[in-house]
């Protein structure tokens, strides 16, 4: 390691560098448990939010490359310094903001920014920091540690802090690490490479206007209607329904046009010999891209089942969001152990086969979450289930990467992982929307269909729909004592058998959510094979 005047100089630096990935990712979990409170005093859905956080992990991963760059130019300590009074001055807006628009500006665009530069500038550092391969690998794997107990105690706390105090207070927590970061990492000493490639901001800002456009669109589709629009957009009618239609195909639209001018402008920088934003570093390896898209499949798969066990085991069981976090925590704590025990050995056989095989004990473990949702009695019952998905899941993060990385060299490896980290974030954001809302749709759906049969009557197509989209925003947005007080409000003769309408109808839809996520990790399984077998070196995991 470096040479370092003392004991604590010695660890200041890993630790501050430990702390910036704990807070990105405590930043992306700690909005799970805050929307319900967050949606209603916005007025917003839950849709807007999670376009949010699309929108941040993409303008993350679309500028690490050209952050990357701006660390070689201007040397990483000032850039980091400076991305850190970026974030805090987005956690400031998100803490003040007033209404969802100024929110996502304070999350996707200026925390969302500053994140290209503080996830990527920990590996760097970390690679400078540690001379021999064994001890850079630990730190890697610290980092890797760091990173999932930030959204483990942000899952934990942000729940807590919204219902106790405010959901404002949840990110106010974070202003308190930042000068603490910054006074651990400045003493680091890094010198400055002397060639960089050229800054491409045009593509850079195209790529997300882009994918961001087209994403917001898709995230929004379910709240503002994919071409007639839904409900009473006033007063920003115009805005959500420009022209008597949706907004969304005009997103989806816009986007399609940025990324067609994003090919020609590329294009035109390859004829005239400038580096392309298209082909920079890691974007132009095949493996990278696979193993890239098998591991944002797996988050989506991984936070999928865990926001839905947030959804589904408190009104079935009756646990408040603190007990429901510790109900779930044996997922993480026997990934993180299989983590820790496999990071110190050389695997006996290809990492390819022992990934795949992580995949298929979670596949089993997904099926046994299955059988056991069907006969849930309390907490204990899903343990086993969650447990062997862990397993399976500590297997694959431990030889992802290495897979992913096979074919980079070893001046992309910060880059490579500062484009992988915030991919893992669109994959966890996805998670949330698409399996999410898919959870929340067919339990509602569920529910007034239940409500409809009980009560032996005719209802107008247009009054089941409308009862379908208030109960998601109810079951969404509303606390349990709160989603009761509607369904009391029912007529007399229902109430008998609304308990049981309401748990089938709520175990109904979690298993068929836990089929299509079963079905997505055996794409991920059946993708692996496109993977290498071996690999020349073992990289550390990230998570």
């Amino acid at each position: 390691m470096t040479q370092q005047g003392t004991i604590g100089n010695k660890w200041a630096s890993p630790i501050g560098l430990c702390l910036t990935l704990f807070m990105l990712s405590y930043t992306i979990g700690v909005v799970q448990p805050i929307m319900p409170p967050m949606v209603r005093e916005f007025n917003s859905s839950v849709g807007y939010v999670q376009s949010a956080l699309v929108l941040m992990s993409l303008v993350t991963a679309s500028f690490t490359p050209t952050a990357e760059n701006l660390s070689r130019r201007l040397g990483r300590k000032p850039t980091f310094g400076m991305a850190l009074i970026l974030f805090a001055l987005g956690l400031g807006l998100i803490i003040v903001s007033q209404d969802i628009g100024t929110f996502t500006f304070g999350l996707a665009g200026m925390t969302g920014l500053a994140a290209a530069v503080l996830v990527s500038t920990p590996v760097a550092l970390i690679d400078h920091l540690y001379a021999d391969e064994v001890s850079r690998k630990y730190g890697l794997v610290a980092l890797a540690i760091a990173s999932v107990m930030g959204s483990l105690v942000g899952s934990i706390l942000g729940g807590l802090m919204a219902f106790e105090l405010s959901w404002r207070w949840a990110f106010a927590f974070e202003l308190l690490l930042i000068p603490a970061i910054w006074l651990l990492v400045r003493q680091t000493s890094v010198p400055i490479p002397t060639q960089t490639l050229p800054i491409d901001w045009v593509g850079g800002l195209l790529s997300v206007a882009g994918f961001g456009s087209t994403l917001a669109g898709l995230s929004l589709a379910a709240d503002l209607g994919w071409w007639q629009p839904k409900g009473n957009p006033q007063p920003l009618d115009f805005v959500l329904a420009p022209f008597g239609i949706s907004v969304v195909p005009i997103l989806i639209a816009f986007g399609f046009i940025c990324l067609g001018l994003l090919i020609f402008w590329e294009q035109q920088r390859s004829h005239r010999g400038m580096v392309s934003l298209l082909r920079l570093g890691v974007f132009s390896r095949k493996v990278y891209i696979i193993g890239l898209i098998i591991g944002t499949l797996h988050t989506m798969i991984n936070v999928g089942v865990q926001f839905n066990l947030f959804q589904f085991i408190p009104p079935v069981v009756g646990l408040n969001s603190f007990r429901t976090a510790l109900a779930v925590m044996p997922f993480t704590i026997a990934q993180l152990t299989v983590l820790l025990l496999l990071v110190k050995r050389r695997p006996q056989f290809p990492p390819r086969s022992l990934l795949q095989i992580g995949l298929v004990v979670k596949s089993v473990g997904i099926a046994m979450l299955f059988a056991a949702i069907g006969n849930i009695t309390s907490p204990l019952s899903l343990m086993p289930a969650l447990v062997v998905m862990g397993i399976g899941t500590g297997l694959f993060v431990t030889y992802i990467t290495s897979l992913a990385f096979s074919d980079t060299v070893e001046e992309e490896k910060a880059e490579a992982r500062g484009v992988y980290r915030p991919f893992q974030n669109l994959g966890a954001s996805l998670g949330r929307g698409i399996l999410g809302t898919l959870l929340v749709s067919l339990a509602s759906l569920r529910i007034v269909d239940g409500i409809i049969a009980e009560l032996g009557q005719s209802v107008d197509p247009e009054v089941r729909r409308n009862a379908i989209r208030s109960l998601q925003v109810a079951i969404q947005t509303l606390r349990r004592d709160e989603r009761q007080t509607i369904f009391i409000e029912l007529p007399e003769r229902i109430q008998p058998a609304l308990t049981t309408i309401l748990r089938t109808s709520a175990i109904d839809a979690m298993q068929n959510t836990l089929l299509i996520i079963l079905a997505l990790c055996l794409l991920c399984l059946g993708l692996s094979f496109l993977l290498p077998k071996t690999v020349k070196k073992l990289e550390a995991p990230i998570e």
